[in-house]
C-alpha cells in the first residue's frame, strides 16, 4: 500500500497540546464529580463495579499473591467498599478474568488510594473517548457531532458507569486502524498490544493485521513475545491457572447470566442447550465470526485501497456470537460503522441499512434496561420460596467457583424481565450488527477499482 503523508509538525502540535489541555480539563471535571460522590452511596467513584475487580487483582498481584483465588481478594473488596462506607458479600466476589499480563497496569494503579485511583481511572477513560471520537473523525471523515454522539452514547454512558475497560480498547482499536492505513507497522502493533488488555476484542485486529500487513509482523511478534514475557514474570503457575482455571469459569458463569449477556453460548444455555454443547457452540462461532471478519476486511481494503478496514471489520464481526460478550463492548463495532456509513451515500437502501447500524449500535439498549427508570417499572419477579444459602468460600479457593454458585442462582432473579423480554431488548443490537455485515459485504463487492497494493505493504 502507498504509504500515507504524515502529519505535519504543526498539526501534530496542536494534537499534543489539545491532548494535554483535555486531559487537565478531564482531570478537573473528575475532581468536581468526586465532590458529588456520597458516602454510604453506590456510585462511579464510591462503588465503580468493573474497576474493583482489576483493582484488588493489581493489588495483589503488587504483594506477590495470586489474584484468582478468593483470598486476597474477598479481603481487598471489602476493605475498599468499606472507606466509601459499602458493604460486600463474602459469597459473591468480584474479580478480573484477565491474564496477568493484561492486570499489570493495575498493579501500578493499586499502589494508589482507592479514591485517588478510581479517579484516575475516570481521567483515563474521558481521554481515551476524546481519543476515539478524534480516531473516528480520521478514519471515518464523518462530522464530529455524528461520532460524538455515538461515541458517547455507547463507549461513554454505558461503560463510565460502571467504570468499564471498553473506551480504552476501543481507542486503541481506533489508533491501530489510523496506523495500519499510514503504513506505520510499529505503532499498529503497539495500538493492538494495548487493545489486548481485552484479549478477546484485540485478537482479532492482531491476526487480520499479521495476515494481510505484511509490515506489521514483526513489530506485533516483538509485542506479543513482550506480553508473555510480562506475563510469565508473575510466574508460570499463575498463567496455567488463567487457562485452566480462571478463563473457562468465567466462561461457565456466564452461561447462566443471560441478562446483560450477548454472547451466543448463554442464549444456547438459557434455551435449554448443556453447558458444554452452548460452550462449544459459542467458541466455534467466534472463530467463524473472525474468518468472517478477516474475509470482509480483506475485502474492504482492497476496495478502498485501505488497510484501516483489515483493522476494525474483524473486531466488529466478532460481536456477533461467542461465549460471551457485554453490551459495553458493542462500542467496538462503531468505527467499522461509521467508516461504512460515509461510503454507501450514493446507494439508497446499502445507505439505509448503514444508518439503521450506526443507530442501533449507537443506543445502548441493556443499560437502558437496567437503569432505575425502566427497571423500577416492570412487574417484580416472584422469588421462590426457598433459595439456597450458599458457602462462604475457602481463601484458597479459586475465585470462580463463588462466582458460578452466584450466577447460577441470582443471574436471572435480578432481573424482572421475562426471558422473552430480555431477548426482544437485545434485538436492536444484534440487527445491527447484522446490517453491518451486510452493508460490508455489499460495498466490498461492489465494482470498482480494487487496488490490491494494501495487503502488500
Amino acid at each position: 500500500m502507498e504509504r500515507r503523508a504524515g502529519l505535519p509538525a504543526a498539526t501534530l502540535g496542536r494534537w499534543v497540546l489539545g491532548l494535554c489541555l483535555g486531559t487537565i480539563g478531564c482531570g478537573l471535571l473528575v475532581l468536581l464529580l468526586g465532590t458529588l460522590a456520597v458516602y454510604g452511596k453506590d456510585g462511579p467513584l464510591t462503588d465503580p463495579t468493573d474497576f474493583n475487580g482489576p483493582y484488588c487483582a493489581g493489588a495483589a498481584l503488587d504483594a506477590g499473591r495470586d489474584p484468582y483465588r478468593v483470598e486476597p481478594m474477598r479481603s481487598c473488596l471489602r476493605d475498599v467498599l468499606a472507606a466509601n462506607g459499602l458493604r460486600s458479600s463474602s459469597t459473591h466476589i468480584v474479580y478480573a478474568p484477565l491474564p496477568p499480563y493484561a492486570l499489570a497496569p493495575f498493579a501500578l494503579l493499586a499502589k494508589l488510594p482507592f479514591p485517588f485511583a478510581t479517579r484516575l481511572w475516570l481521567t483515563l477513560n474521558i481521554v481515551a473517548l476524546g481519543v476515539v471520537v478524534l480516531a473516528i473523525c480520521r478514519l471515518s471523515g464523518q462530522r464530529p457531532l455524528i461520532v460524538v454522539l455515538a461515541t458517547f452514547a455507547t463507549a461513554g454512558f454505558a461503560s463510565l458507569i460502571i467504570a468499564q475497560l471498553v473506551p480504552i480498547v476501543v481507542a486503541a482499536l481506533c489508533l491501530a486502524a489510523l496506523a495500519a492505513r499510514r503504513g506505520n507497522g510499529a505503532a499498529a502493533a503497539i495500538a493492538v498490544a494495548l487493545a489486548a488488555i481485552e484479549p478477546h476484542l484485540a485478537l482479532p485486529a492482531w491476526i487480520a493485521l499479521a495476515a494481510f500487513v505484511p509490515r506489521t509482523r514483526v513489530p506485533l511478534l516483538i509485542a506479543g513475545a513482550l506480553l508473555v514475557l510480562l506475563s510469565l514474570a508473575y510466574g508460570v503457575g499463575l498463567n496455567l491457572e488463567f487457562f485452566t482455571t480462571t478463563l473457562p469459569g468465567q466462561a461457565r458463569a456466564e452461561l447462566y447470566n443471560f441478562p446483560p449477556q450477548y454472547g451466543l453460548s448463554p442464549l444456547l444455555a438459557t434455551f435449554g442447550a448443556s453447558p458444554q454443547v452452548a460452550l462449544a457452540c459459542g467458541a466455534l462461532s467466534y472463530v467463524l465470526m473472525v474468518a468472517v471478519g478477516l474475509y470482509l476486511g480483506r475485502m474492504l481494503a482492497r476496495r478502498y485501497d485501505d488497510a484501516a478496514y483489515i483493522v476494525v471489520t474483524p473486531v466488529a464481526a466478532t460481536l456477533l456470537g461467542g461465549t460471551y460478550i457485554h453490551g459495553h463492548q458493542m462500542a467496538a463495532a462503531l468505527p467499522l460503522a461509521l467508516m461504512l456509513l460515509g461510503r454507501a451515500r450514493t446507494l439508497r437502501v446499502v445507505y439505509a441499512a448503514a444508518v439503521f447500524a450506526v443507530c442501533a449500535l449507537a443506543v445502548p439498549w441493556e443499560t437502558l434496561a437496567e437503569l432505575p427508570i425502566v427497571a423500577d417499572r416492570l412487574p417484580a419477579k416472584p422469588m421462590p420460596a426457598h433459595l439456597p444459602v450458599l458457602p462462604v468460600p475457602s481463601a484458597n479457593e479459586s475465585v470462580t467457583v463463588p462466582y458460578v454458585a452466584f450466577v447460577k442462582v441470582y443471574g436471572q432473579l435480578g432481573d424482572s424481565r421475562t426471558i422473552a423480554e430480555q431477548v426482544v431488548w437485545k434485538l436492536p443490537t444484534w440487527a445491527g450488527l447484522g446490517a453491518l455485515l451486510i452493508v460490508a459485504a455489499r460495498l466490498g463487492r461492489r465494482r470498482g477499482q480494487a487496488k490490491g497494493a494494501v495487503l502488500a505493504s
